[in-house]
């Protein structure tokens, strides 16, 4: 897929995005500034790793240029963005805070198999129950 995004930024703004253990083992090995999980992720209240916010966005957002730092390796939830998984209707739907989601994802059969993907991400890397 191409990257339909135009560097808007916003889903970098108070961000509450999970980590796989895969995520935070590539963002320390592939991080240029020797990186420890503490400078970029907590355990959030619900038990999961999250990414930190600074000053209201993304710790691996650059501000000026509304880019992320970490692109080529970025969280796989970021890379499924916009697509979101919603719990209470148990499918894939797009993310209300991104502007531009007409980008992303314009091929049904596209959609589906990445909402596949998100799917399986969500239970074998997260354990969460989608059911």
């Amino acid at each position: 897929m191409e990257n339909g995004c135009q560097n808007c930024g916003e889903c970098c703004l108070r961000t509450e995005m999970i980590l796989s253990k895969e995520d935070i083992k590539q963002i320390i090995k592939k991080s240029p500034n020797n990186l420890i999980k503490k400078d970029f992720m907590f355990k959030n209240k619900d038990g999961f790793f999250q990414l930190k916010n600074i000053r209201d966005h993304c710790i691996f957002l650059d501000s000026l240029s509304k880019q992320c730092k970490i692109y080529e390796y970025r969280p796989q939830g970021c890379r499924f963005y916009p697509l979101i998984f919603d719990f209470q209707e148990k499918n894939c739907i797009f993310d209300n805070d991104c502007p531009r989601p007409h980008l992303f994802y314009q091929d049904k059969t596209e959609f589906k198999n990445i909402c596949k993907a998100l799917m399986r991400f969500l239970k074998q890397e997260l354990g969460l129950k989608l059911n």
